[in-house]
């Protein structure tokens, strides 16, 4: 009898140093999101937040907006009320301890030159569209994009879409509103070519934050910094020491005067003594435009020391919030 009271012991013993092992060697619980928890959506979307927990037992749950208790289930549903940027916070925690995740959501709206209100987009390949089918805009859900031709129509102004995808090492026609990208990713093969010879000029539906804008170099323009060019009428040297390309980027307010502030981008710079070191963009770069506040619309200059170098560069996926 002893001896069975004593292996009952020993029983209850290893049980109770197993639980205290298992409650010992467990994790605390720890956090995944898809996308690295950053997503852009758009006004009247719904977002399923639906987050993926290791070591989740007996856990409790709490969903913060802006610092704002708004949930305490495992998944939440995002309606958004306004386009602006939205800063969640998940926190897991039980018994084990907690984790704590950060997620990003940006609600916008992105123009992206997939389609015009006012003119179709050719169906071949490699095209470059210099004016709309009708007046002297492209418009795009009633944000209007200037365009014009001059005289003998050999040259344009404004905007025009693109989507060469081929960049060309010999300066022909086919250089001319090609953005020059050397990776394989083409920012969507739809964006517009910026052309300085008359006003670039983009005026919005409302007023709007720019959230961002996408910047690329022109193939023409690059190649011209490269190379330099000559016809019968014309000659331009190859970038040298201190030469430039640069992109200024204006806010226009509500009764059309361009905002005192700027953004400005170097497409090209020459400030070296050795022209290995020259810079010359070769991918699409994102700028954030938000600094120049609320605008009804944007105005481009681009300019170089050189006046007669052509002023061209190519822009897209421009994202618009409310604040």
């Amino acid at each position: 009898m002893k001896r069975y009271i004593l292996s009952l012991c020993f029983v209850e013993v290893l049980l109770i140093m197993s639980c205290v092992d298992e409650d010992v060697n467990t994790p605390p619980p720890t956090i995944y999101f898809a996308s690295d928890a950053k997503y852009e959506i758009v006004m009247g979307d719904t977002l399923f937040l639906q987050p993926r927990i290791t070591y989740d037992q007996g856990s409790r749950y709490e969903w913060f907006v802006n610092n704002l208790l708004v949930g305490d289930e495992l998944n939440y549903t995002f309606t958004p009320k306004e386009m602006t940027d939205y800063n969640f916070q998940f926190v897991v925690t039980n018994s084990y301890g907690s984790d704590t995740a950060e997620i990003y959501v940006c609600v916008r709206d992105c123009i992206d030159f997939s389609s015009f209100d006012n003119s179709k987009a050719p169906s071949s390949v490699r095209s470059l569209k210099t004016f709309p089918d009708s007046l002297d805009y492209f418009s795009i859900r009633d944000h209007l994009f200037s365009n014009t031709l001059n005289a003998d129509s050999t040259m344009w102004g404004g905007f025009a879409w693109s989507c060469r995808t081929s960049i060309q090492t010999m300066l022909t026609n086919e250089a001319f509103g090609c953005a020059y990208i050397t990776s394989q990713e083409a920012n969507n093969n739809q964006y517009v070519a910026v052309s300085g010879y008359s006003e670039p000029i983009v005026l919005f539906n409302d007023e709007y934050v720019v959230k961002s804008i996408d910047v690329a170099n022109d193939n023409f323009a690059f190649l011209i910094s490269k190379f330099g060019y000559s016809d019968s009428t014309l000659v331009i040297a190859p970038f040298t020491q201190n030469d430039y390309l640069l992109l200024r980027i204006y806010g226009i307010d509500k009764n059309g005067e361009l905002t005192p502030s700027f953004v400005e981008h170097s497409l090209v710079d020459c400030a070296y003594d050795n022209p290995a070191k020259y810079f010359r963009q070769t991918e699409w770069v994102t700028l954030s435009l938000k600094q120049l506040g609320r605008v009804a619309g944007l105005y481009f200059e681009i300019t170089s020391n050189n006046e007669d170098f052509p002023p061209f560069c190519c822009v897209d996926n421009i994202k618009l919030q409310s604040r």
